[in-house]
């Protein structure tokens, strides 16, 4: 175990990366950490202080300051450079410690630690060795932390013996060994992550299990970069958001220390989201989106159906993801709201290309794709860009008429990979008429249509609807009280479901009906992350779970709440 943890230390990056770890070690070494890094300030050399038991000097309360480094610390490293070593330990003595050491540590014995993900190299170990002789006094030391003391830390501390002894160990590393099969390691991860998320004796307890959760998750996207394969960290991410986030909302704790750090750790699990998606969908996807079929080639598929689901799966991770930047820009100062609202037209520039580009999104093959489609219009519209988009719908929508008259490329309600592939079998009335049983795609596309004003087509696919499918159940979902409670860890049996919308009497009976449902079931009581204005949680989770997006977000209200933002 302690092979696979240390080279993923020395596989992380200084920024965002090894930075972003440290301080939970330290917190679950019983370290009290007073600074975070931070981008945009001065940090005068120091990446993290944190006051906590020097063992090199029996235990005396210290207090440690830390200059990060990633992989191996090389001569090249030590004094040359924008990040190098020497430079930054110089600022620490000539600037830290004389001018931004708070007055009631001035007392402590001060630490000062060069902290690396590999080891130092032979060939600059001289040199550190001489500027410590030379800078060292009564009350400064210095100290080296590699990725070897790093290990032993996590594996003390985060990772003791409850996660990897016995088979929660074998799990984890199953997952780690079956990168390049995603689907079987995302279900030992699964498996994992249900091992740490026990019932815990007490709050400490469960701050443990979500760092422990996190650190995982850090080692197996590691792990994933190194193999080229990103799409089990990818999914691995998502629930690790989806597992987090009940025991992070602010609304079930009290106010408190406790609070503060599962606020701070929520924020660490969506910034490790946030870089797994731009890796695999912005950097590795984003290129080729707009070349003309580039990614229905990449699902190295002859089948039609293969490359549909891959494209919609794509296209709706696409959406979240630039709805999860729309949603951070909220709530950030001016230069990162700026990046962040950047970033969400890229996202959904990509997104479009892919649909210019790429003819099998025409129609999805099957109807629970209305999800992704969702996700992608919410983004289109929060963006003020319907009108970028609003010839797809008017195609789509051409597409389901003409195959509910021709009982060909219709979408299918059925899941199963085997019955999708063969979807449609026949053209008899009784596989048809099972087969359009009941439905939420169409009702999403009248709505859509309405919106951007094309009553011409929505007439012509109500129509349709009646003659062709009069048996069709058409619906709608809408959380209820118990959503917000057992929602995140996959539970489906909550909910309302509104069937039969009366698409006889007409398109404004329809929509009248919605809007009374949407009134009289606010999103924003029944799920707490609405409130907060993160949309985005719950959109995550009816992605990654499969339940239908409620109404409220694809009639855009979801964010017309009192405390949202």
């Amino acid at each position: 175990m302690k092979l696979v943890v240390t080279h993923y230390l020395r596989s992380l990056r200084e920024r965002d990366e090894l930075d972003a770890i440290l301080p939970d070690l330290l917190a679950e070494s019983g370290f009290e950490v007073l600074t975070r890094p931070r981008r945009g300030t001065r940090q005068s050399g120091v990446d993290v202080a944190a006051i906590g038991p020097n063992p090199d000097r029996n235990g005396t309360r210290s207090l440690f300051l830390f200059t990060i480094k990633s992989g191996d610390l090389t001569r090249e490293h030590w004094d040359t450079g924008q990040q190098a070593v020497r430079p930054s330990l110089n600022e620490v003595l000539d600037d830290y410690i004389p001018n931004r050491i708070p007055p009631h540590l001035t007392n402590l014995p001060i630490v000062i630690c060069v902290c690396m993900g590999g080891e130092m190299r032979e060939d600059v170990r001289a040199q550190w060795s001489g500027f410590c002789r030379t800078n060292e006094k009564a009350n400064v030391y210095f100290a080296e932390w590699n990725g070897d003391r790093l290990a032993d830390l996590i594996l003390s501390g985060m990772l003791r013996a409850e996660l990897i002894e016995s088979e929660n160990r074998g799990v984890f590393q199953k997952a780690l060994a079956m990168l390049d099969q995603p689907d079987v390691a995302y279900r030992h991860f699964r498996d994992l992550l249900d091992a740490i998320f026990t019932e815990p004796k007490n709050q400490t307890e469960r701050t443990r299990q979500l760092r422990k959760a996190y650190l995982c998750l850090w080692i197996l996207f590691v792990w994933a970069r190194d193999a080229g394969n990103l799409e089990a960290a990818y999914r691995a991410s998502e629930l690790v958001l989806l597992r987090s986030w009940p025991y992070c909302d602010s609304a079930r704790l009290r106010k408190g220390l406790t609070q503060q750090e599962r606020l701070a750790h929520f924020d660490q699990v969506l910034q490790l989201h946030i870089i797994i998606a731009n890796l695999l969908l912005v950097e590795k996807i984003g290129p080729f989106a707009d070349k003309r079929y580039a990614l229905s080639m990449a699902v190295n598929s002859r089948n039609a159906v293969d490359i549909n689901i891959a494209l919609f799966e794509t296209l709706g991770r696409l959406s979240l993801h630039g709805l999860w930047l729309e949603a951070i820009s909220a709530s950030q100062d001016e230069a990162i709201a700026q990046a962040m609202s950047e970033g969400a037209d890229k996202v959904l520039n990509i997104a479009i290309g892919m649909l210019n580009a790429n003819p099998a999104l025409a129609v999805p093959v099957r109807d629970d794709f209305t999800i992704e489609l969702a996700l992608f219009m919410r983004l289109a519209d929060v963006r003020g860009r319907l009108s970028n988009v609003a010839d797809y719908i008017r195609g789509m929508s051409d597409h389901l008429c003409n195959g509910l008259m021709s009982r060909q490329h219709y979408p299918t309600p059925k899941t199963d990979y085997r019955d999708v592939l063969a979807h449609p079998r026949d053209r008899s009335d009784a596989y048809f008429e099972e087969h359009t049983r009941a439905g939420i795609l169409y009702t999403f596309v009248l709505a859509w249509l309405a919106m951007i004003g094309d009553q011409e087509r929505a007439e012509r696919l109500r129509s349709t609807l009646l003659e062709h499918a009069p048996h069709m159940t058409h619906q709608i979902w809408v959380p209820d009280g118990q959503t917000d409670e057992v929602f995140w860890d996959g539970d489906r049996e909550h909910g309302l479901s509104v069937p039969g919308l009366p698409l006889n009497e007409s398109l404004e009976a329809v929509f009248d009906l919605i809007n009374r449902v949407m009134k009289e079931h606010p999103l924003h009581e029944r799920v707490g992350a609405v409130r907060m204005g993160l949309i985005p949680i719950l959109l995550t989770a009816c992605r990654h779970y499969r339940m239908p997006v409620p109404p409220h977000v694809w009639r855009g209200q979801a964010c017309s709440t009192p405390d949202a933002g």
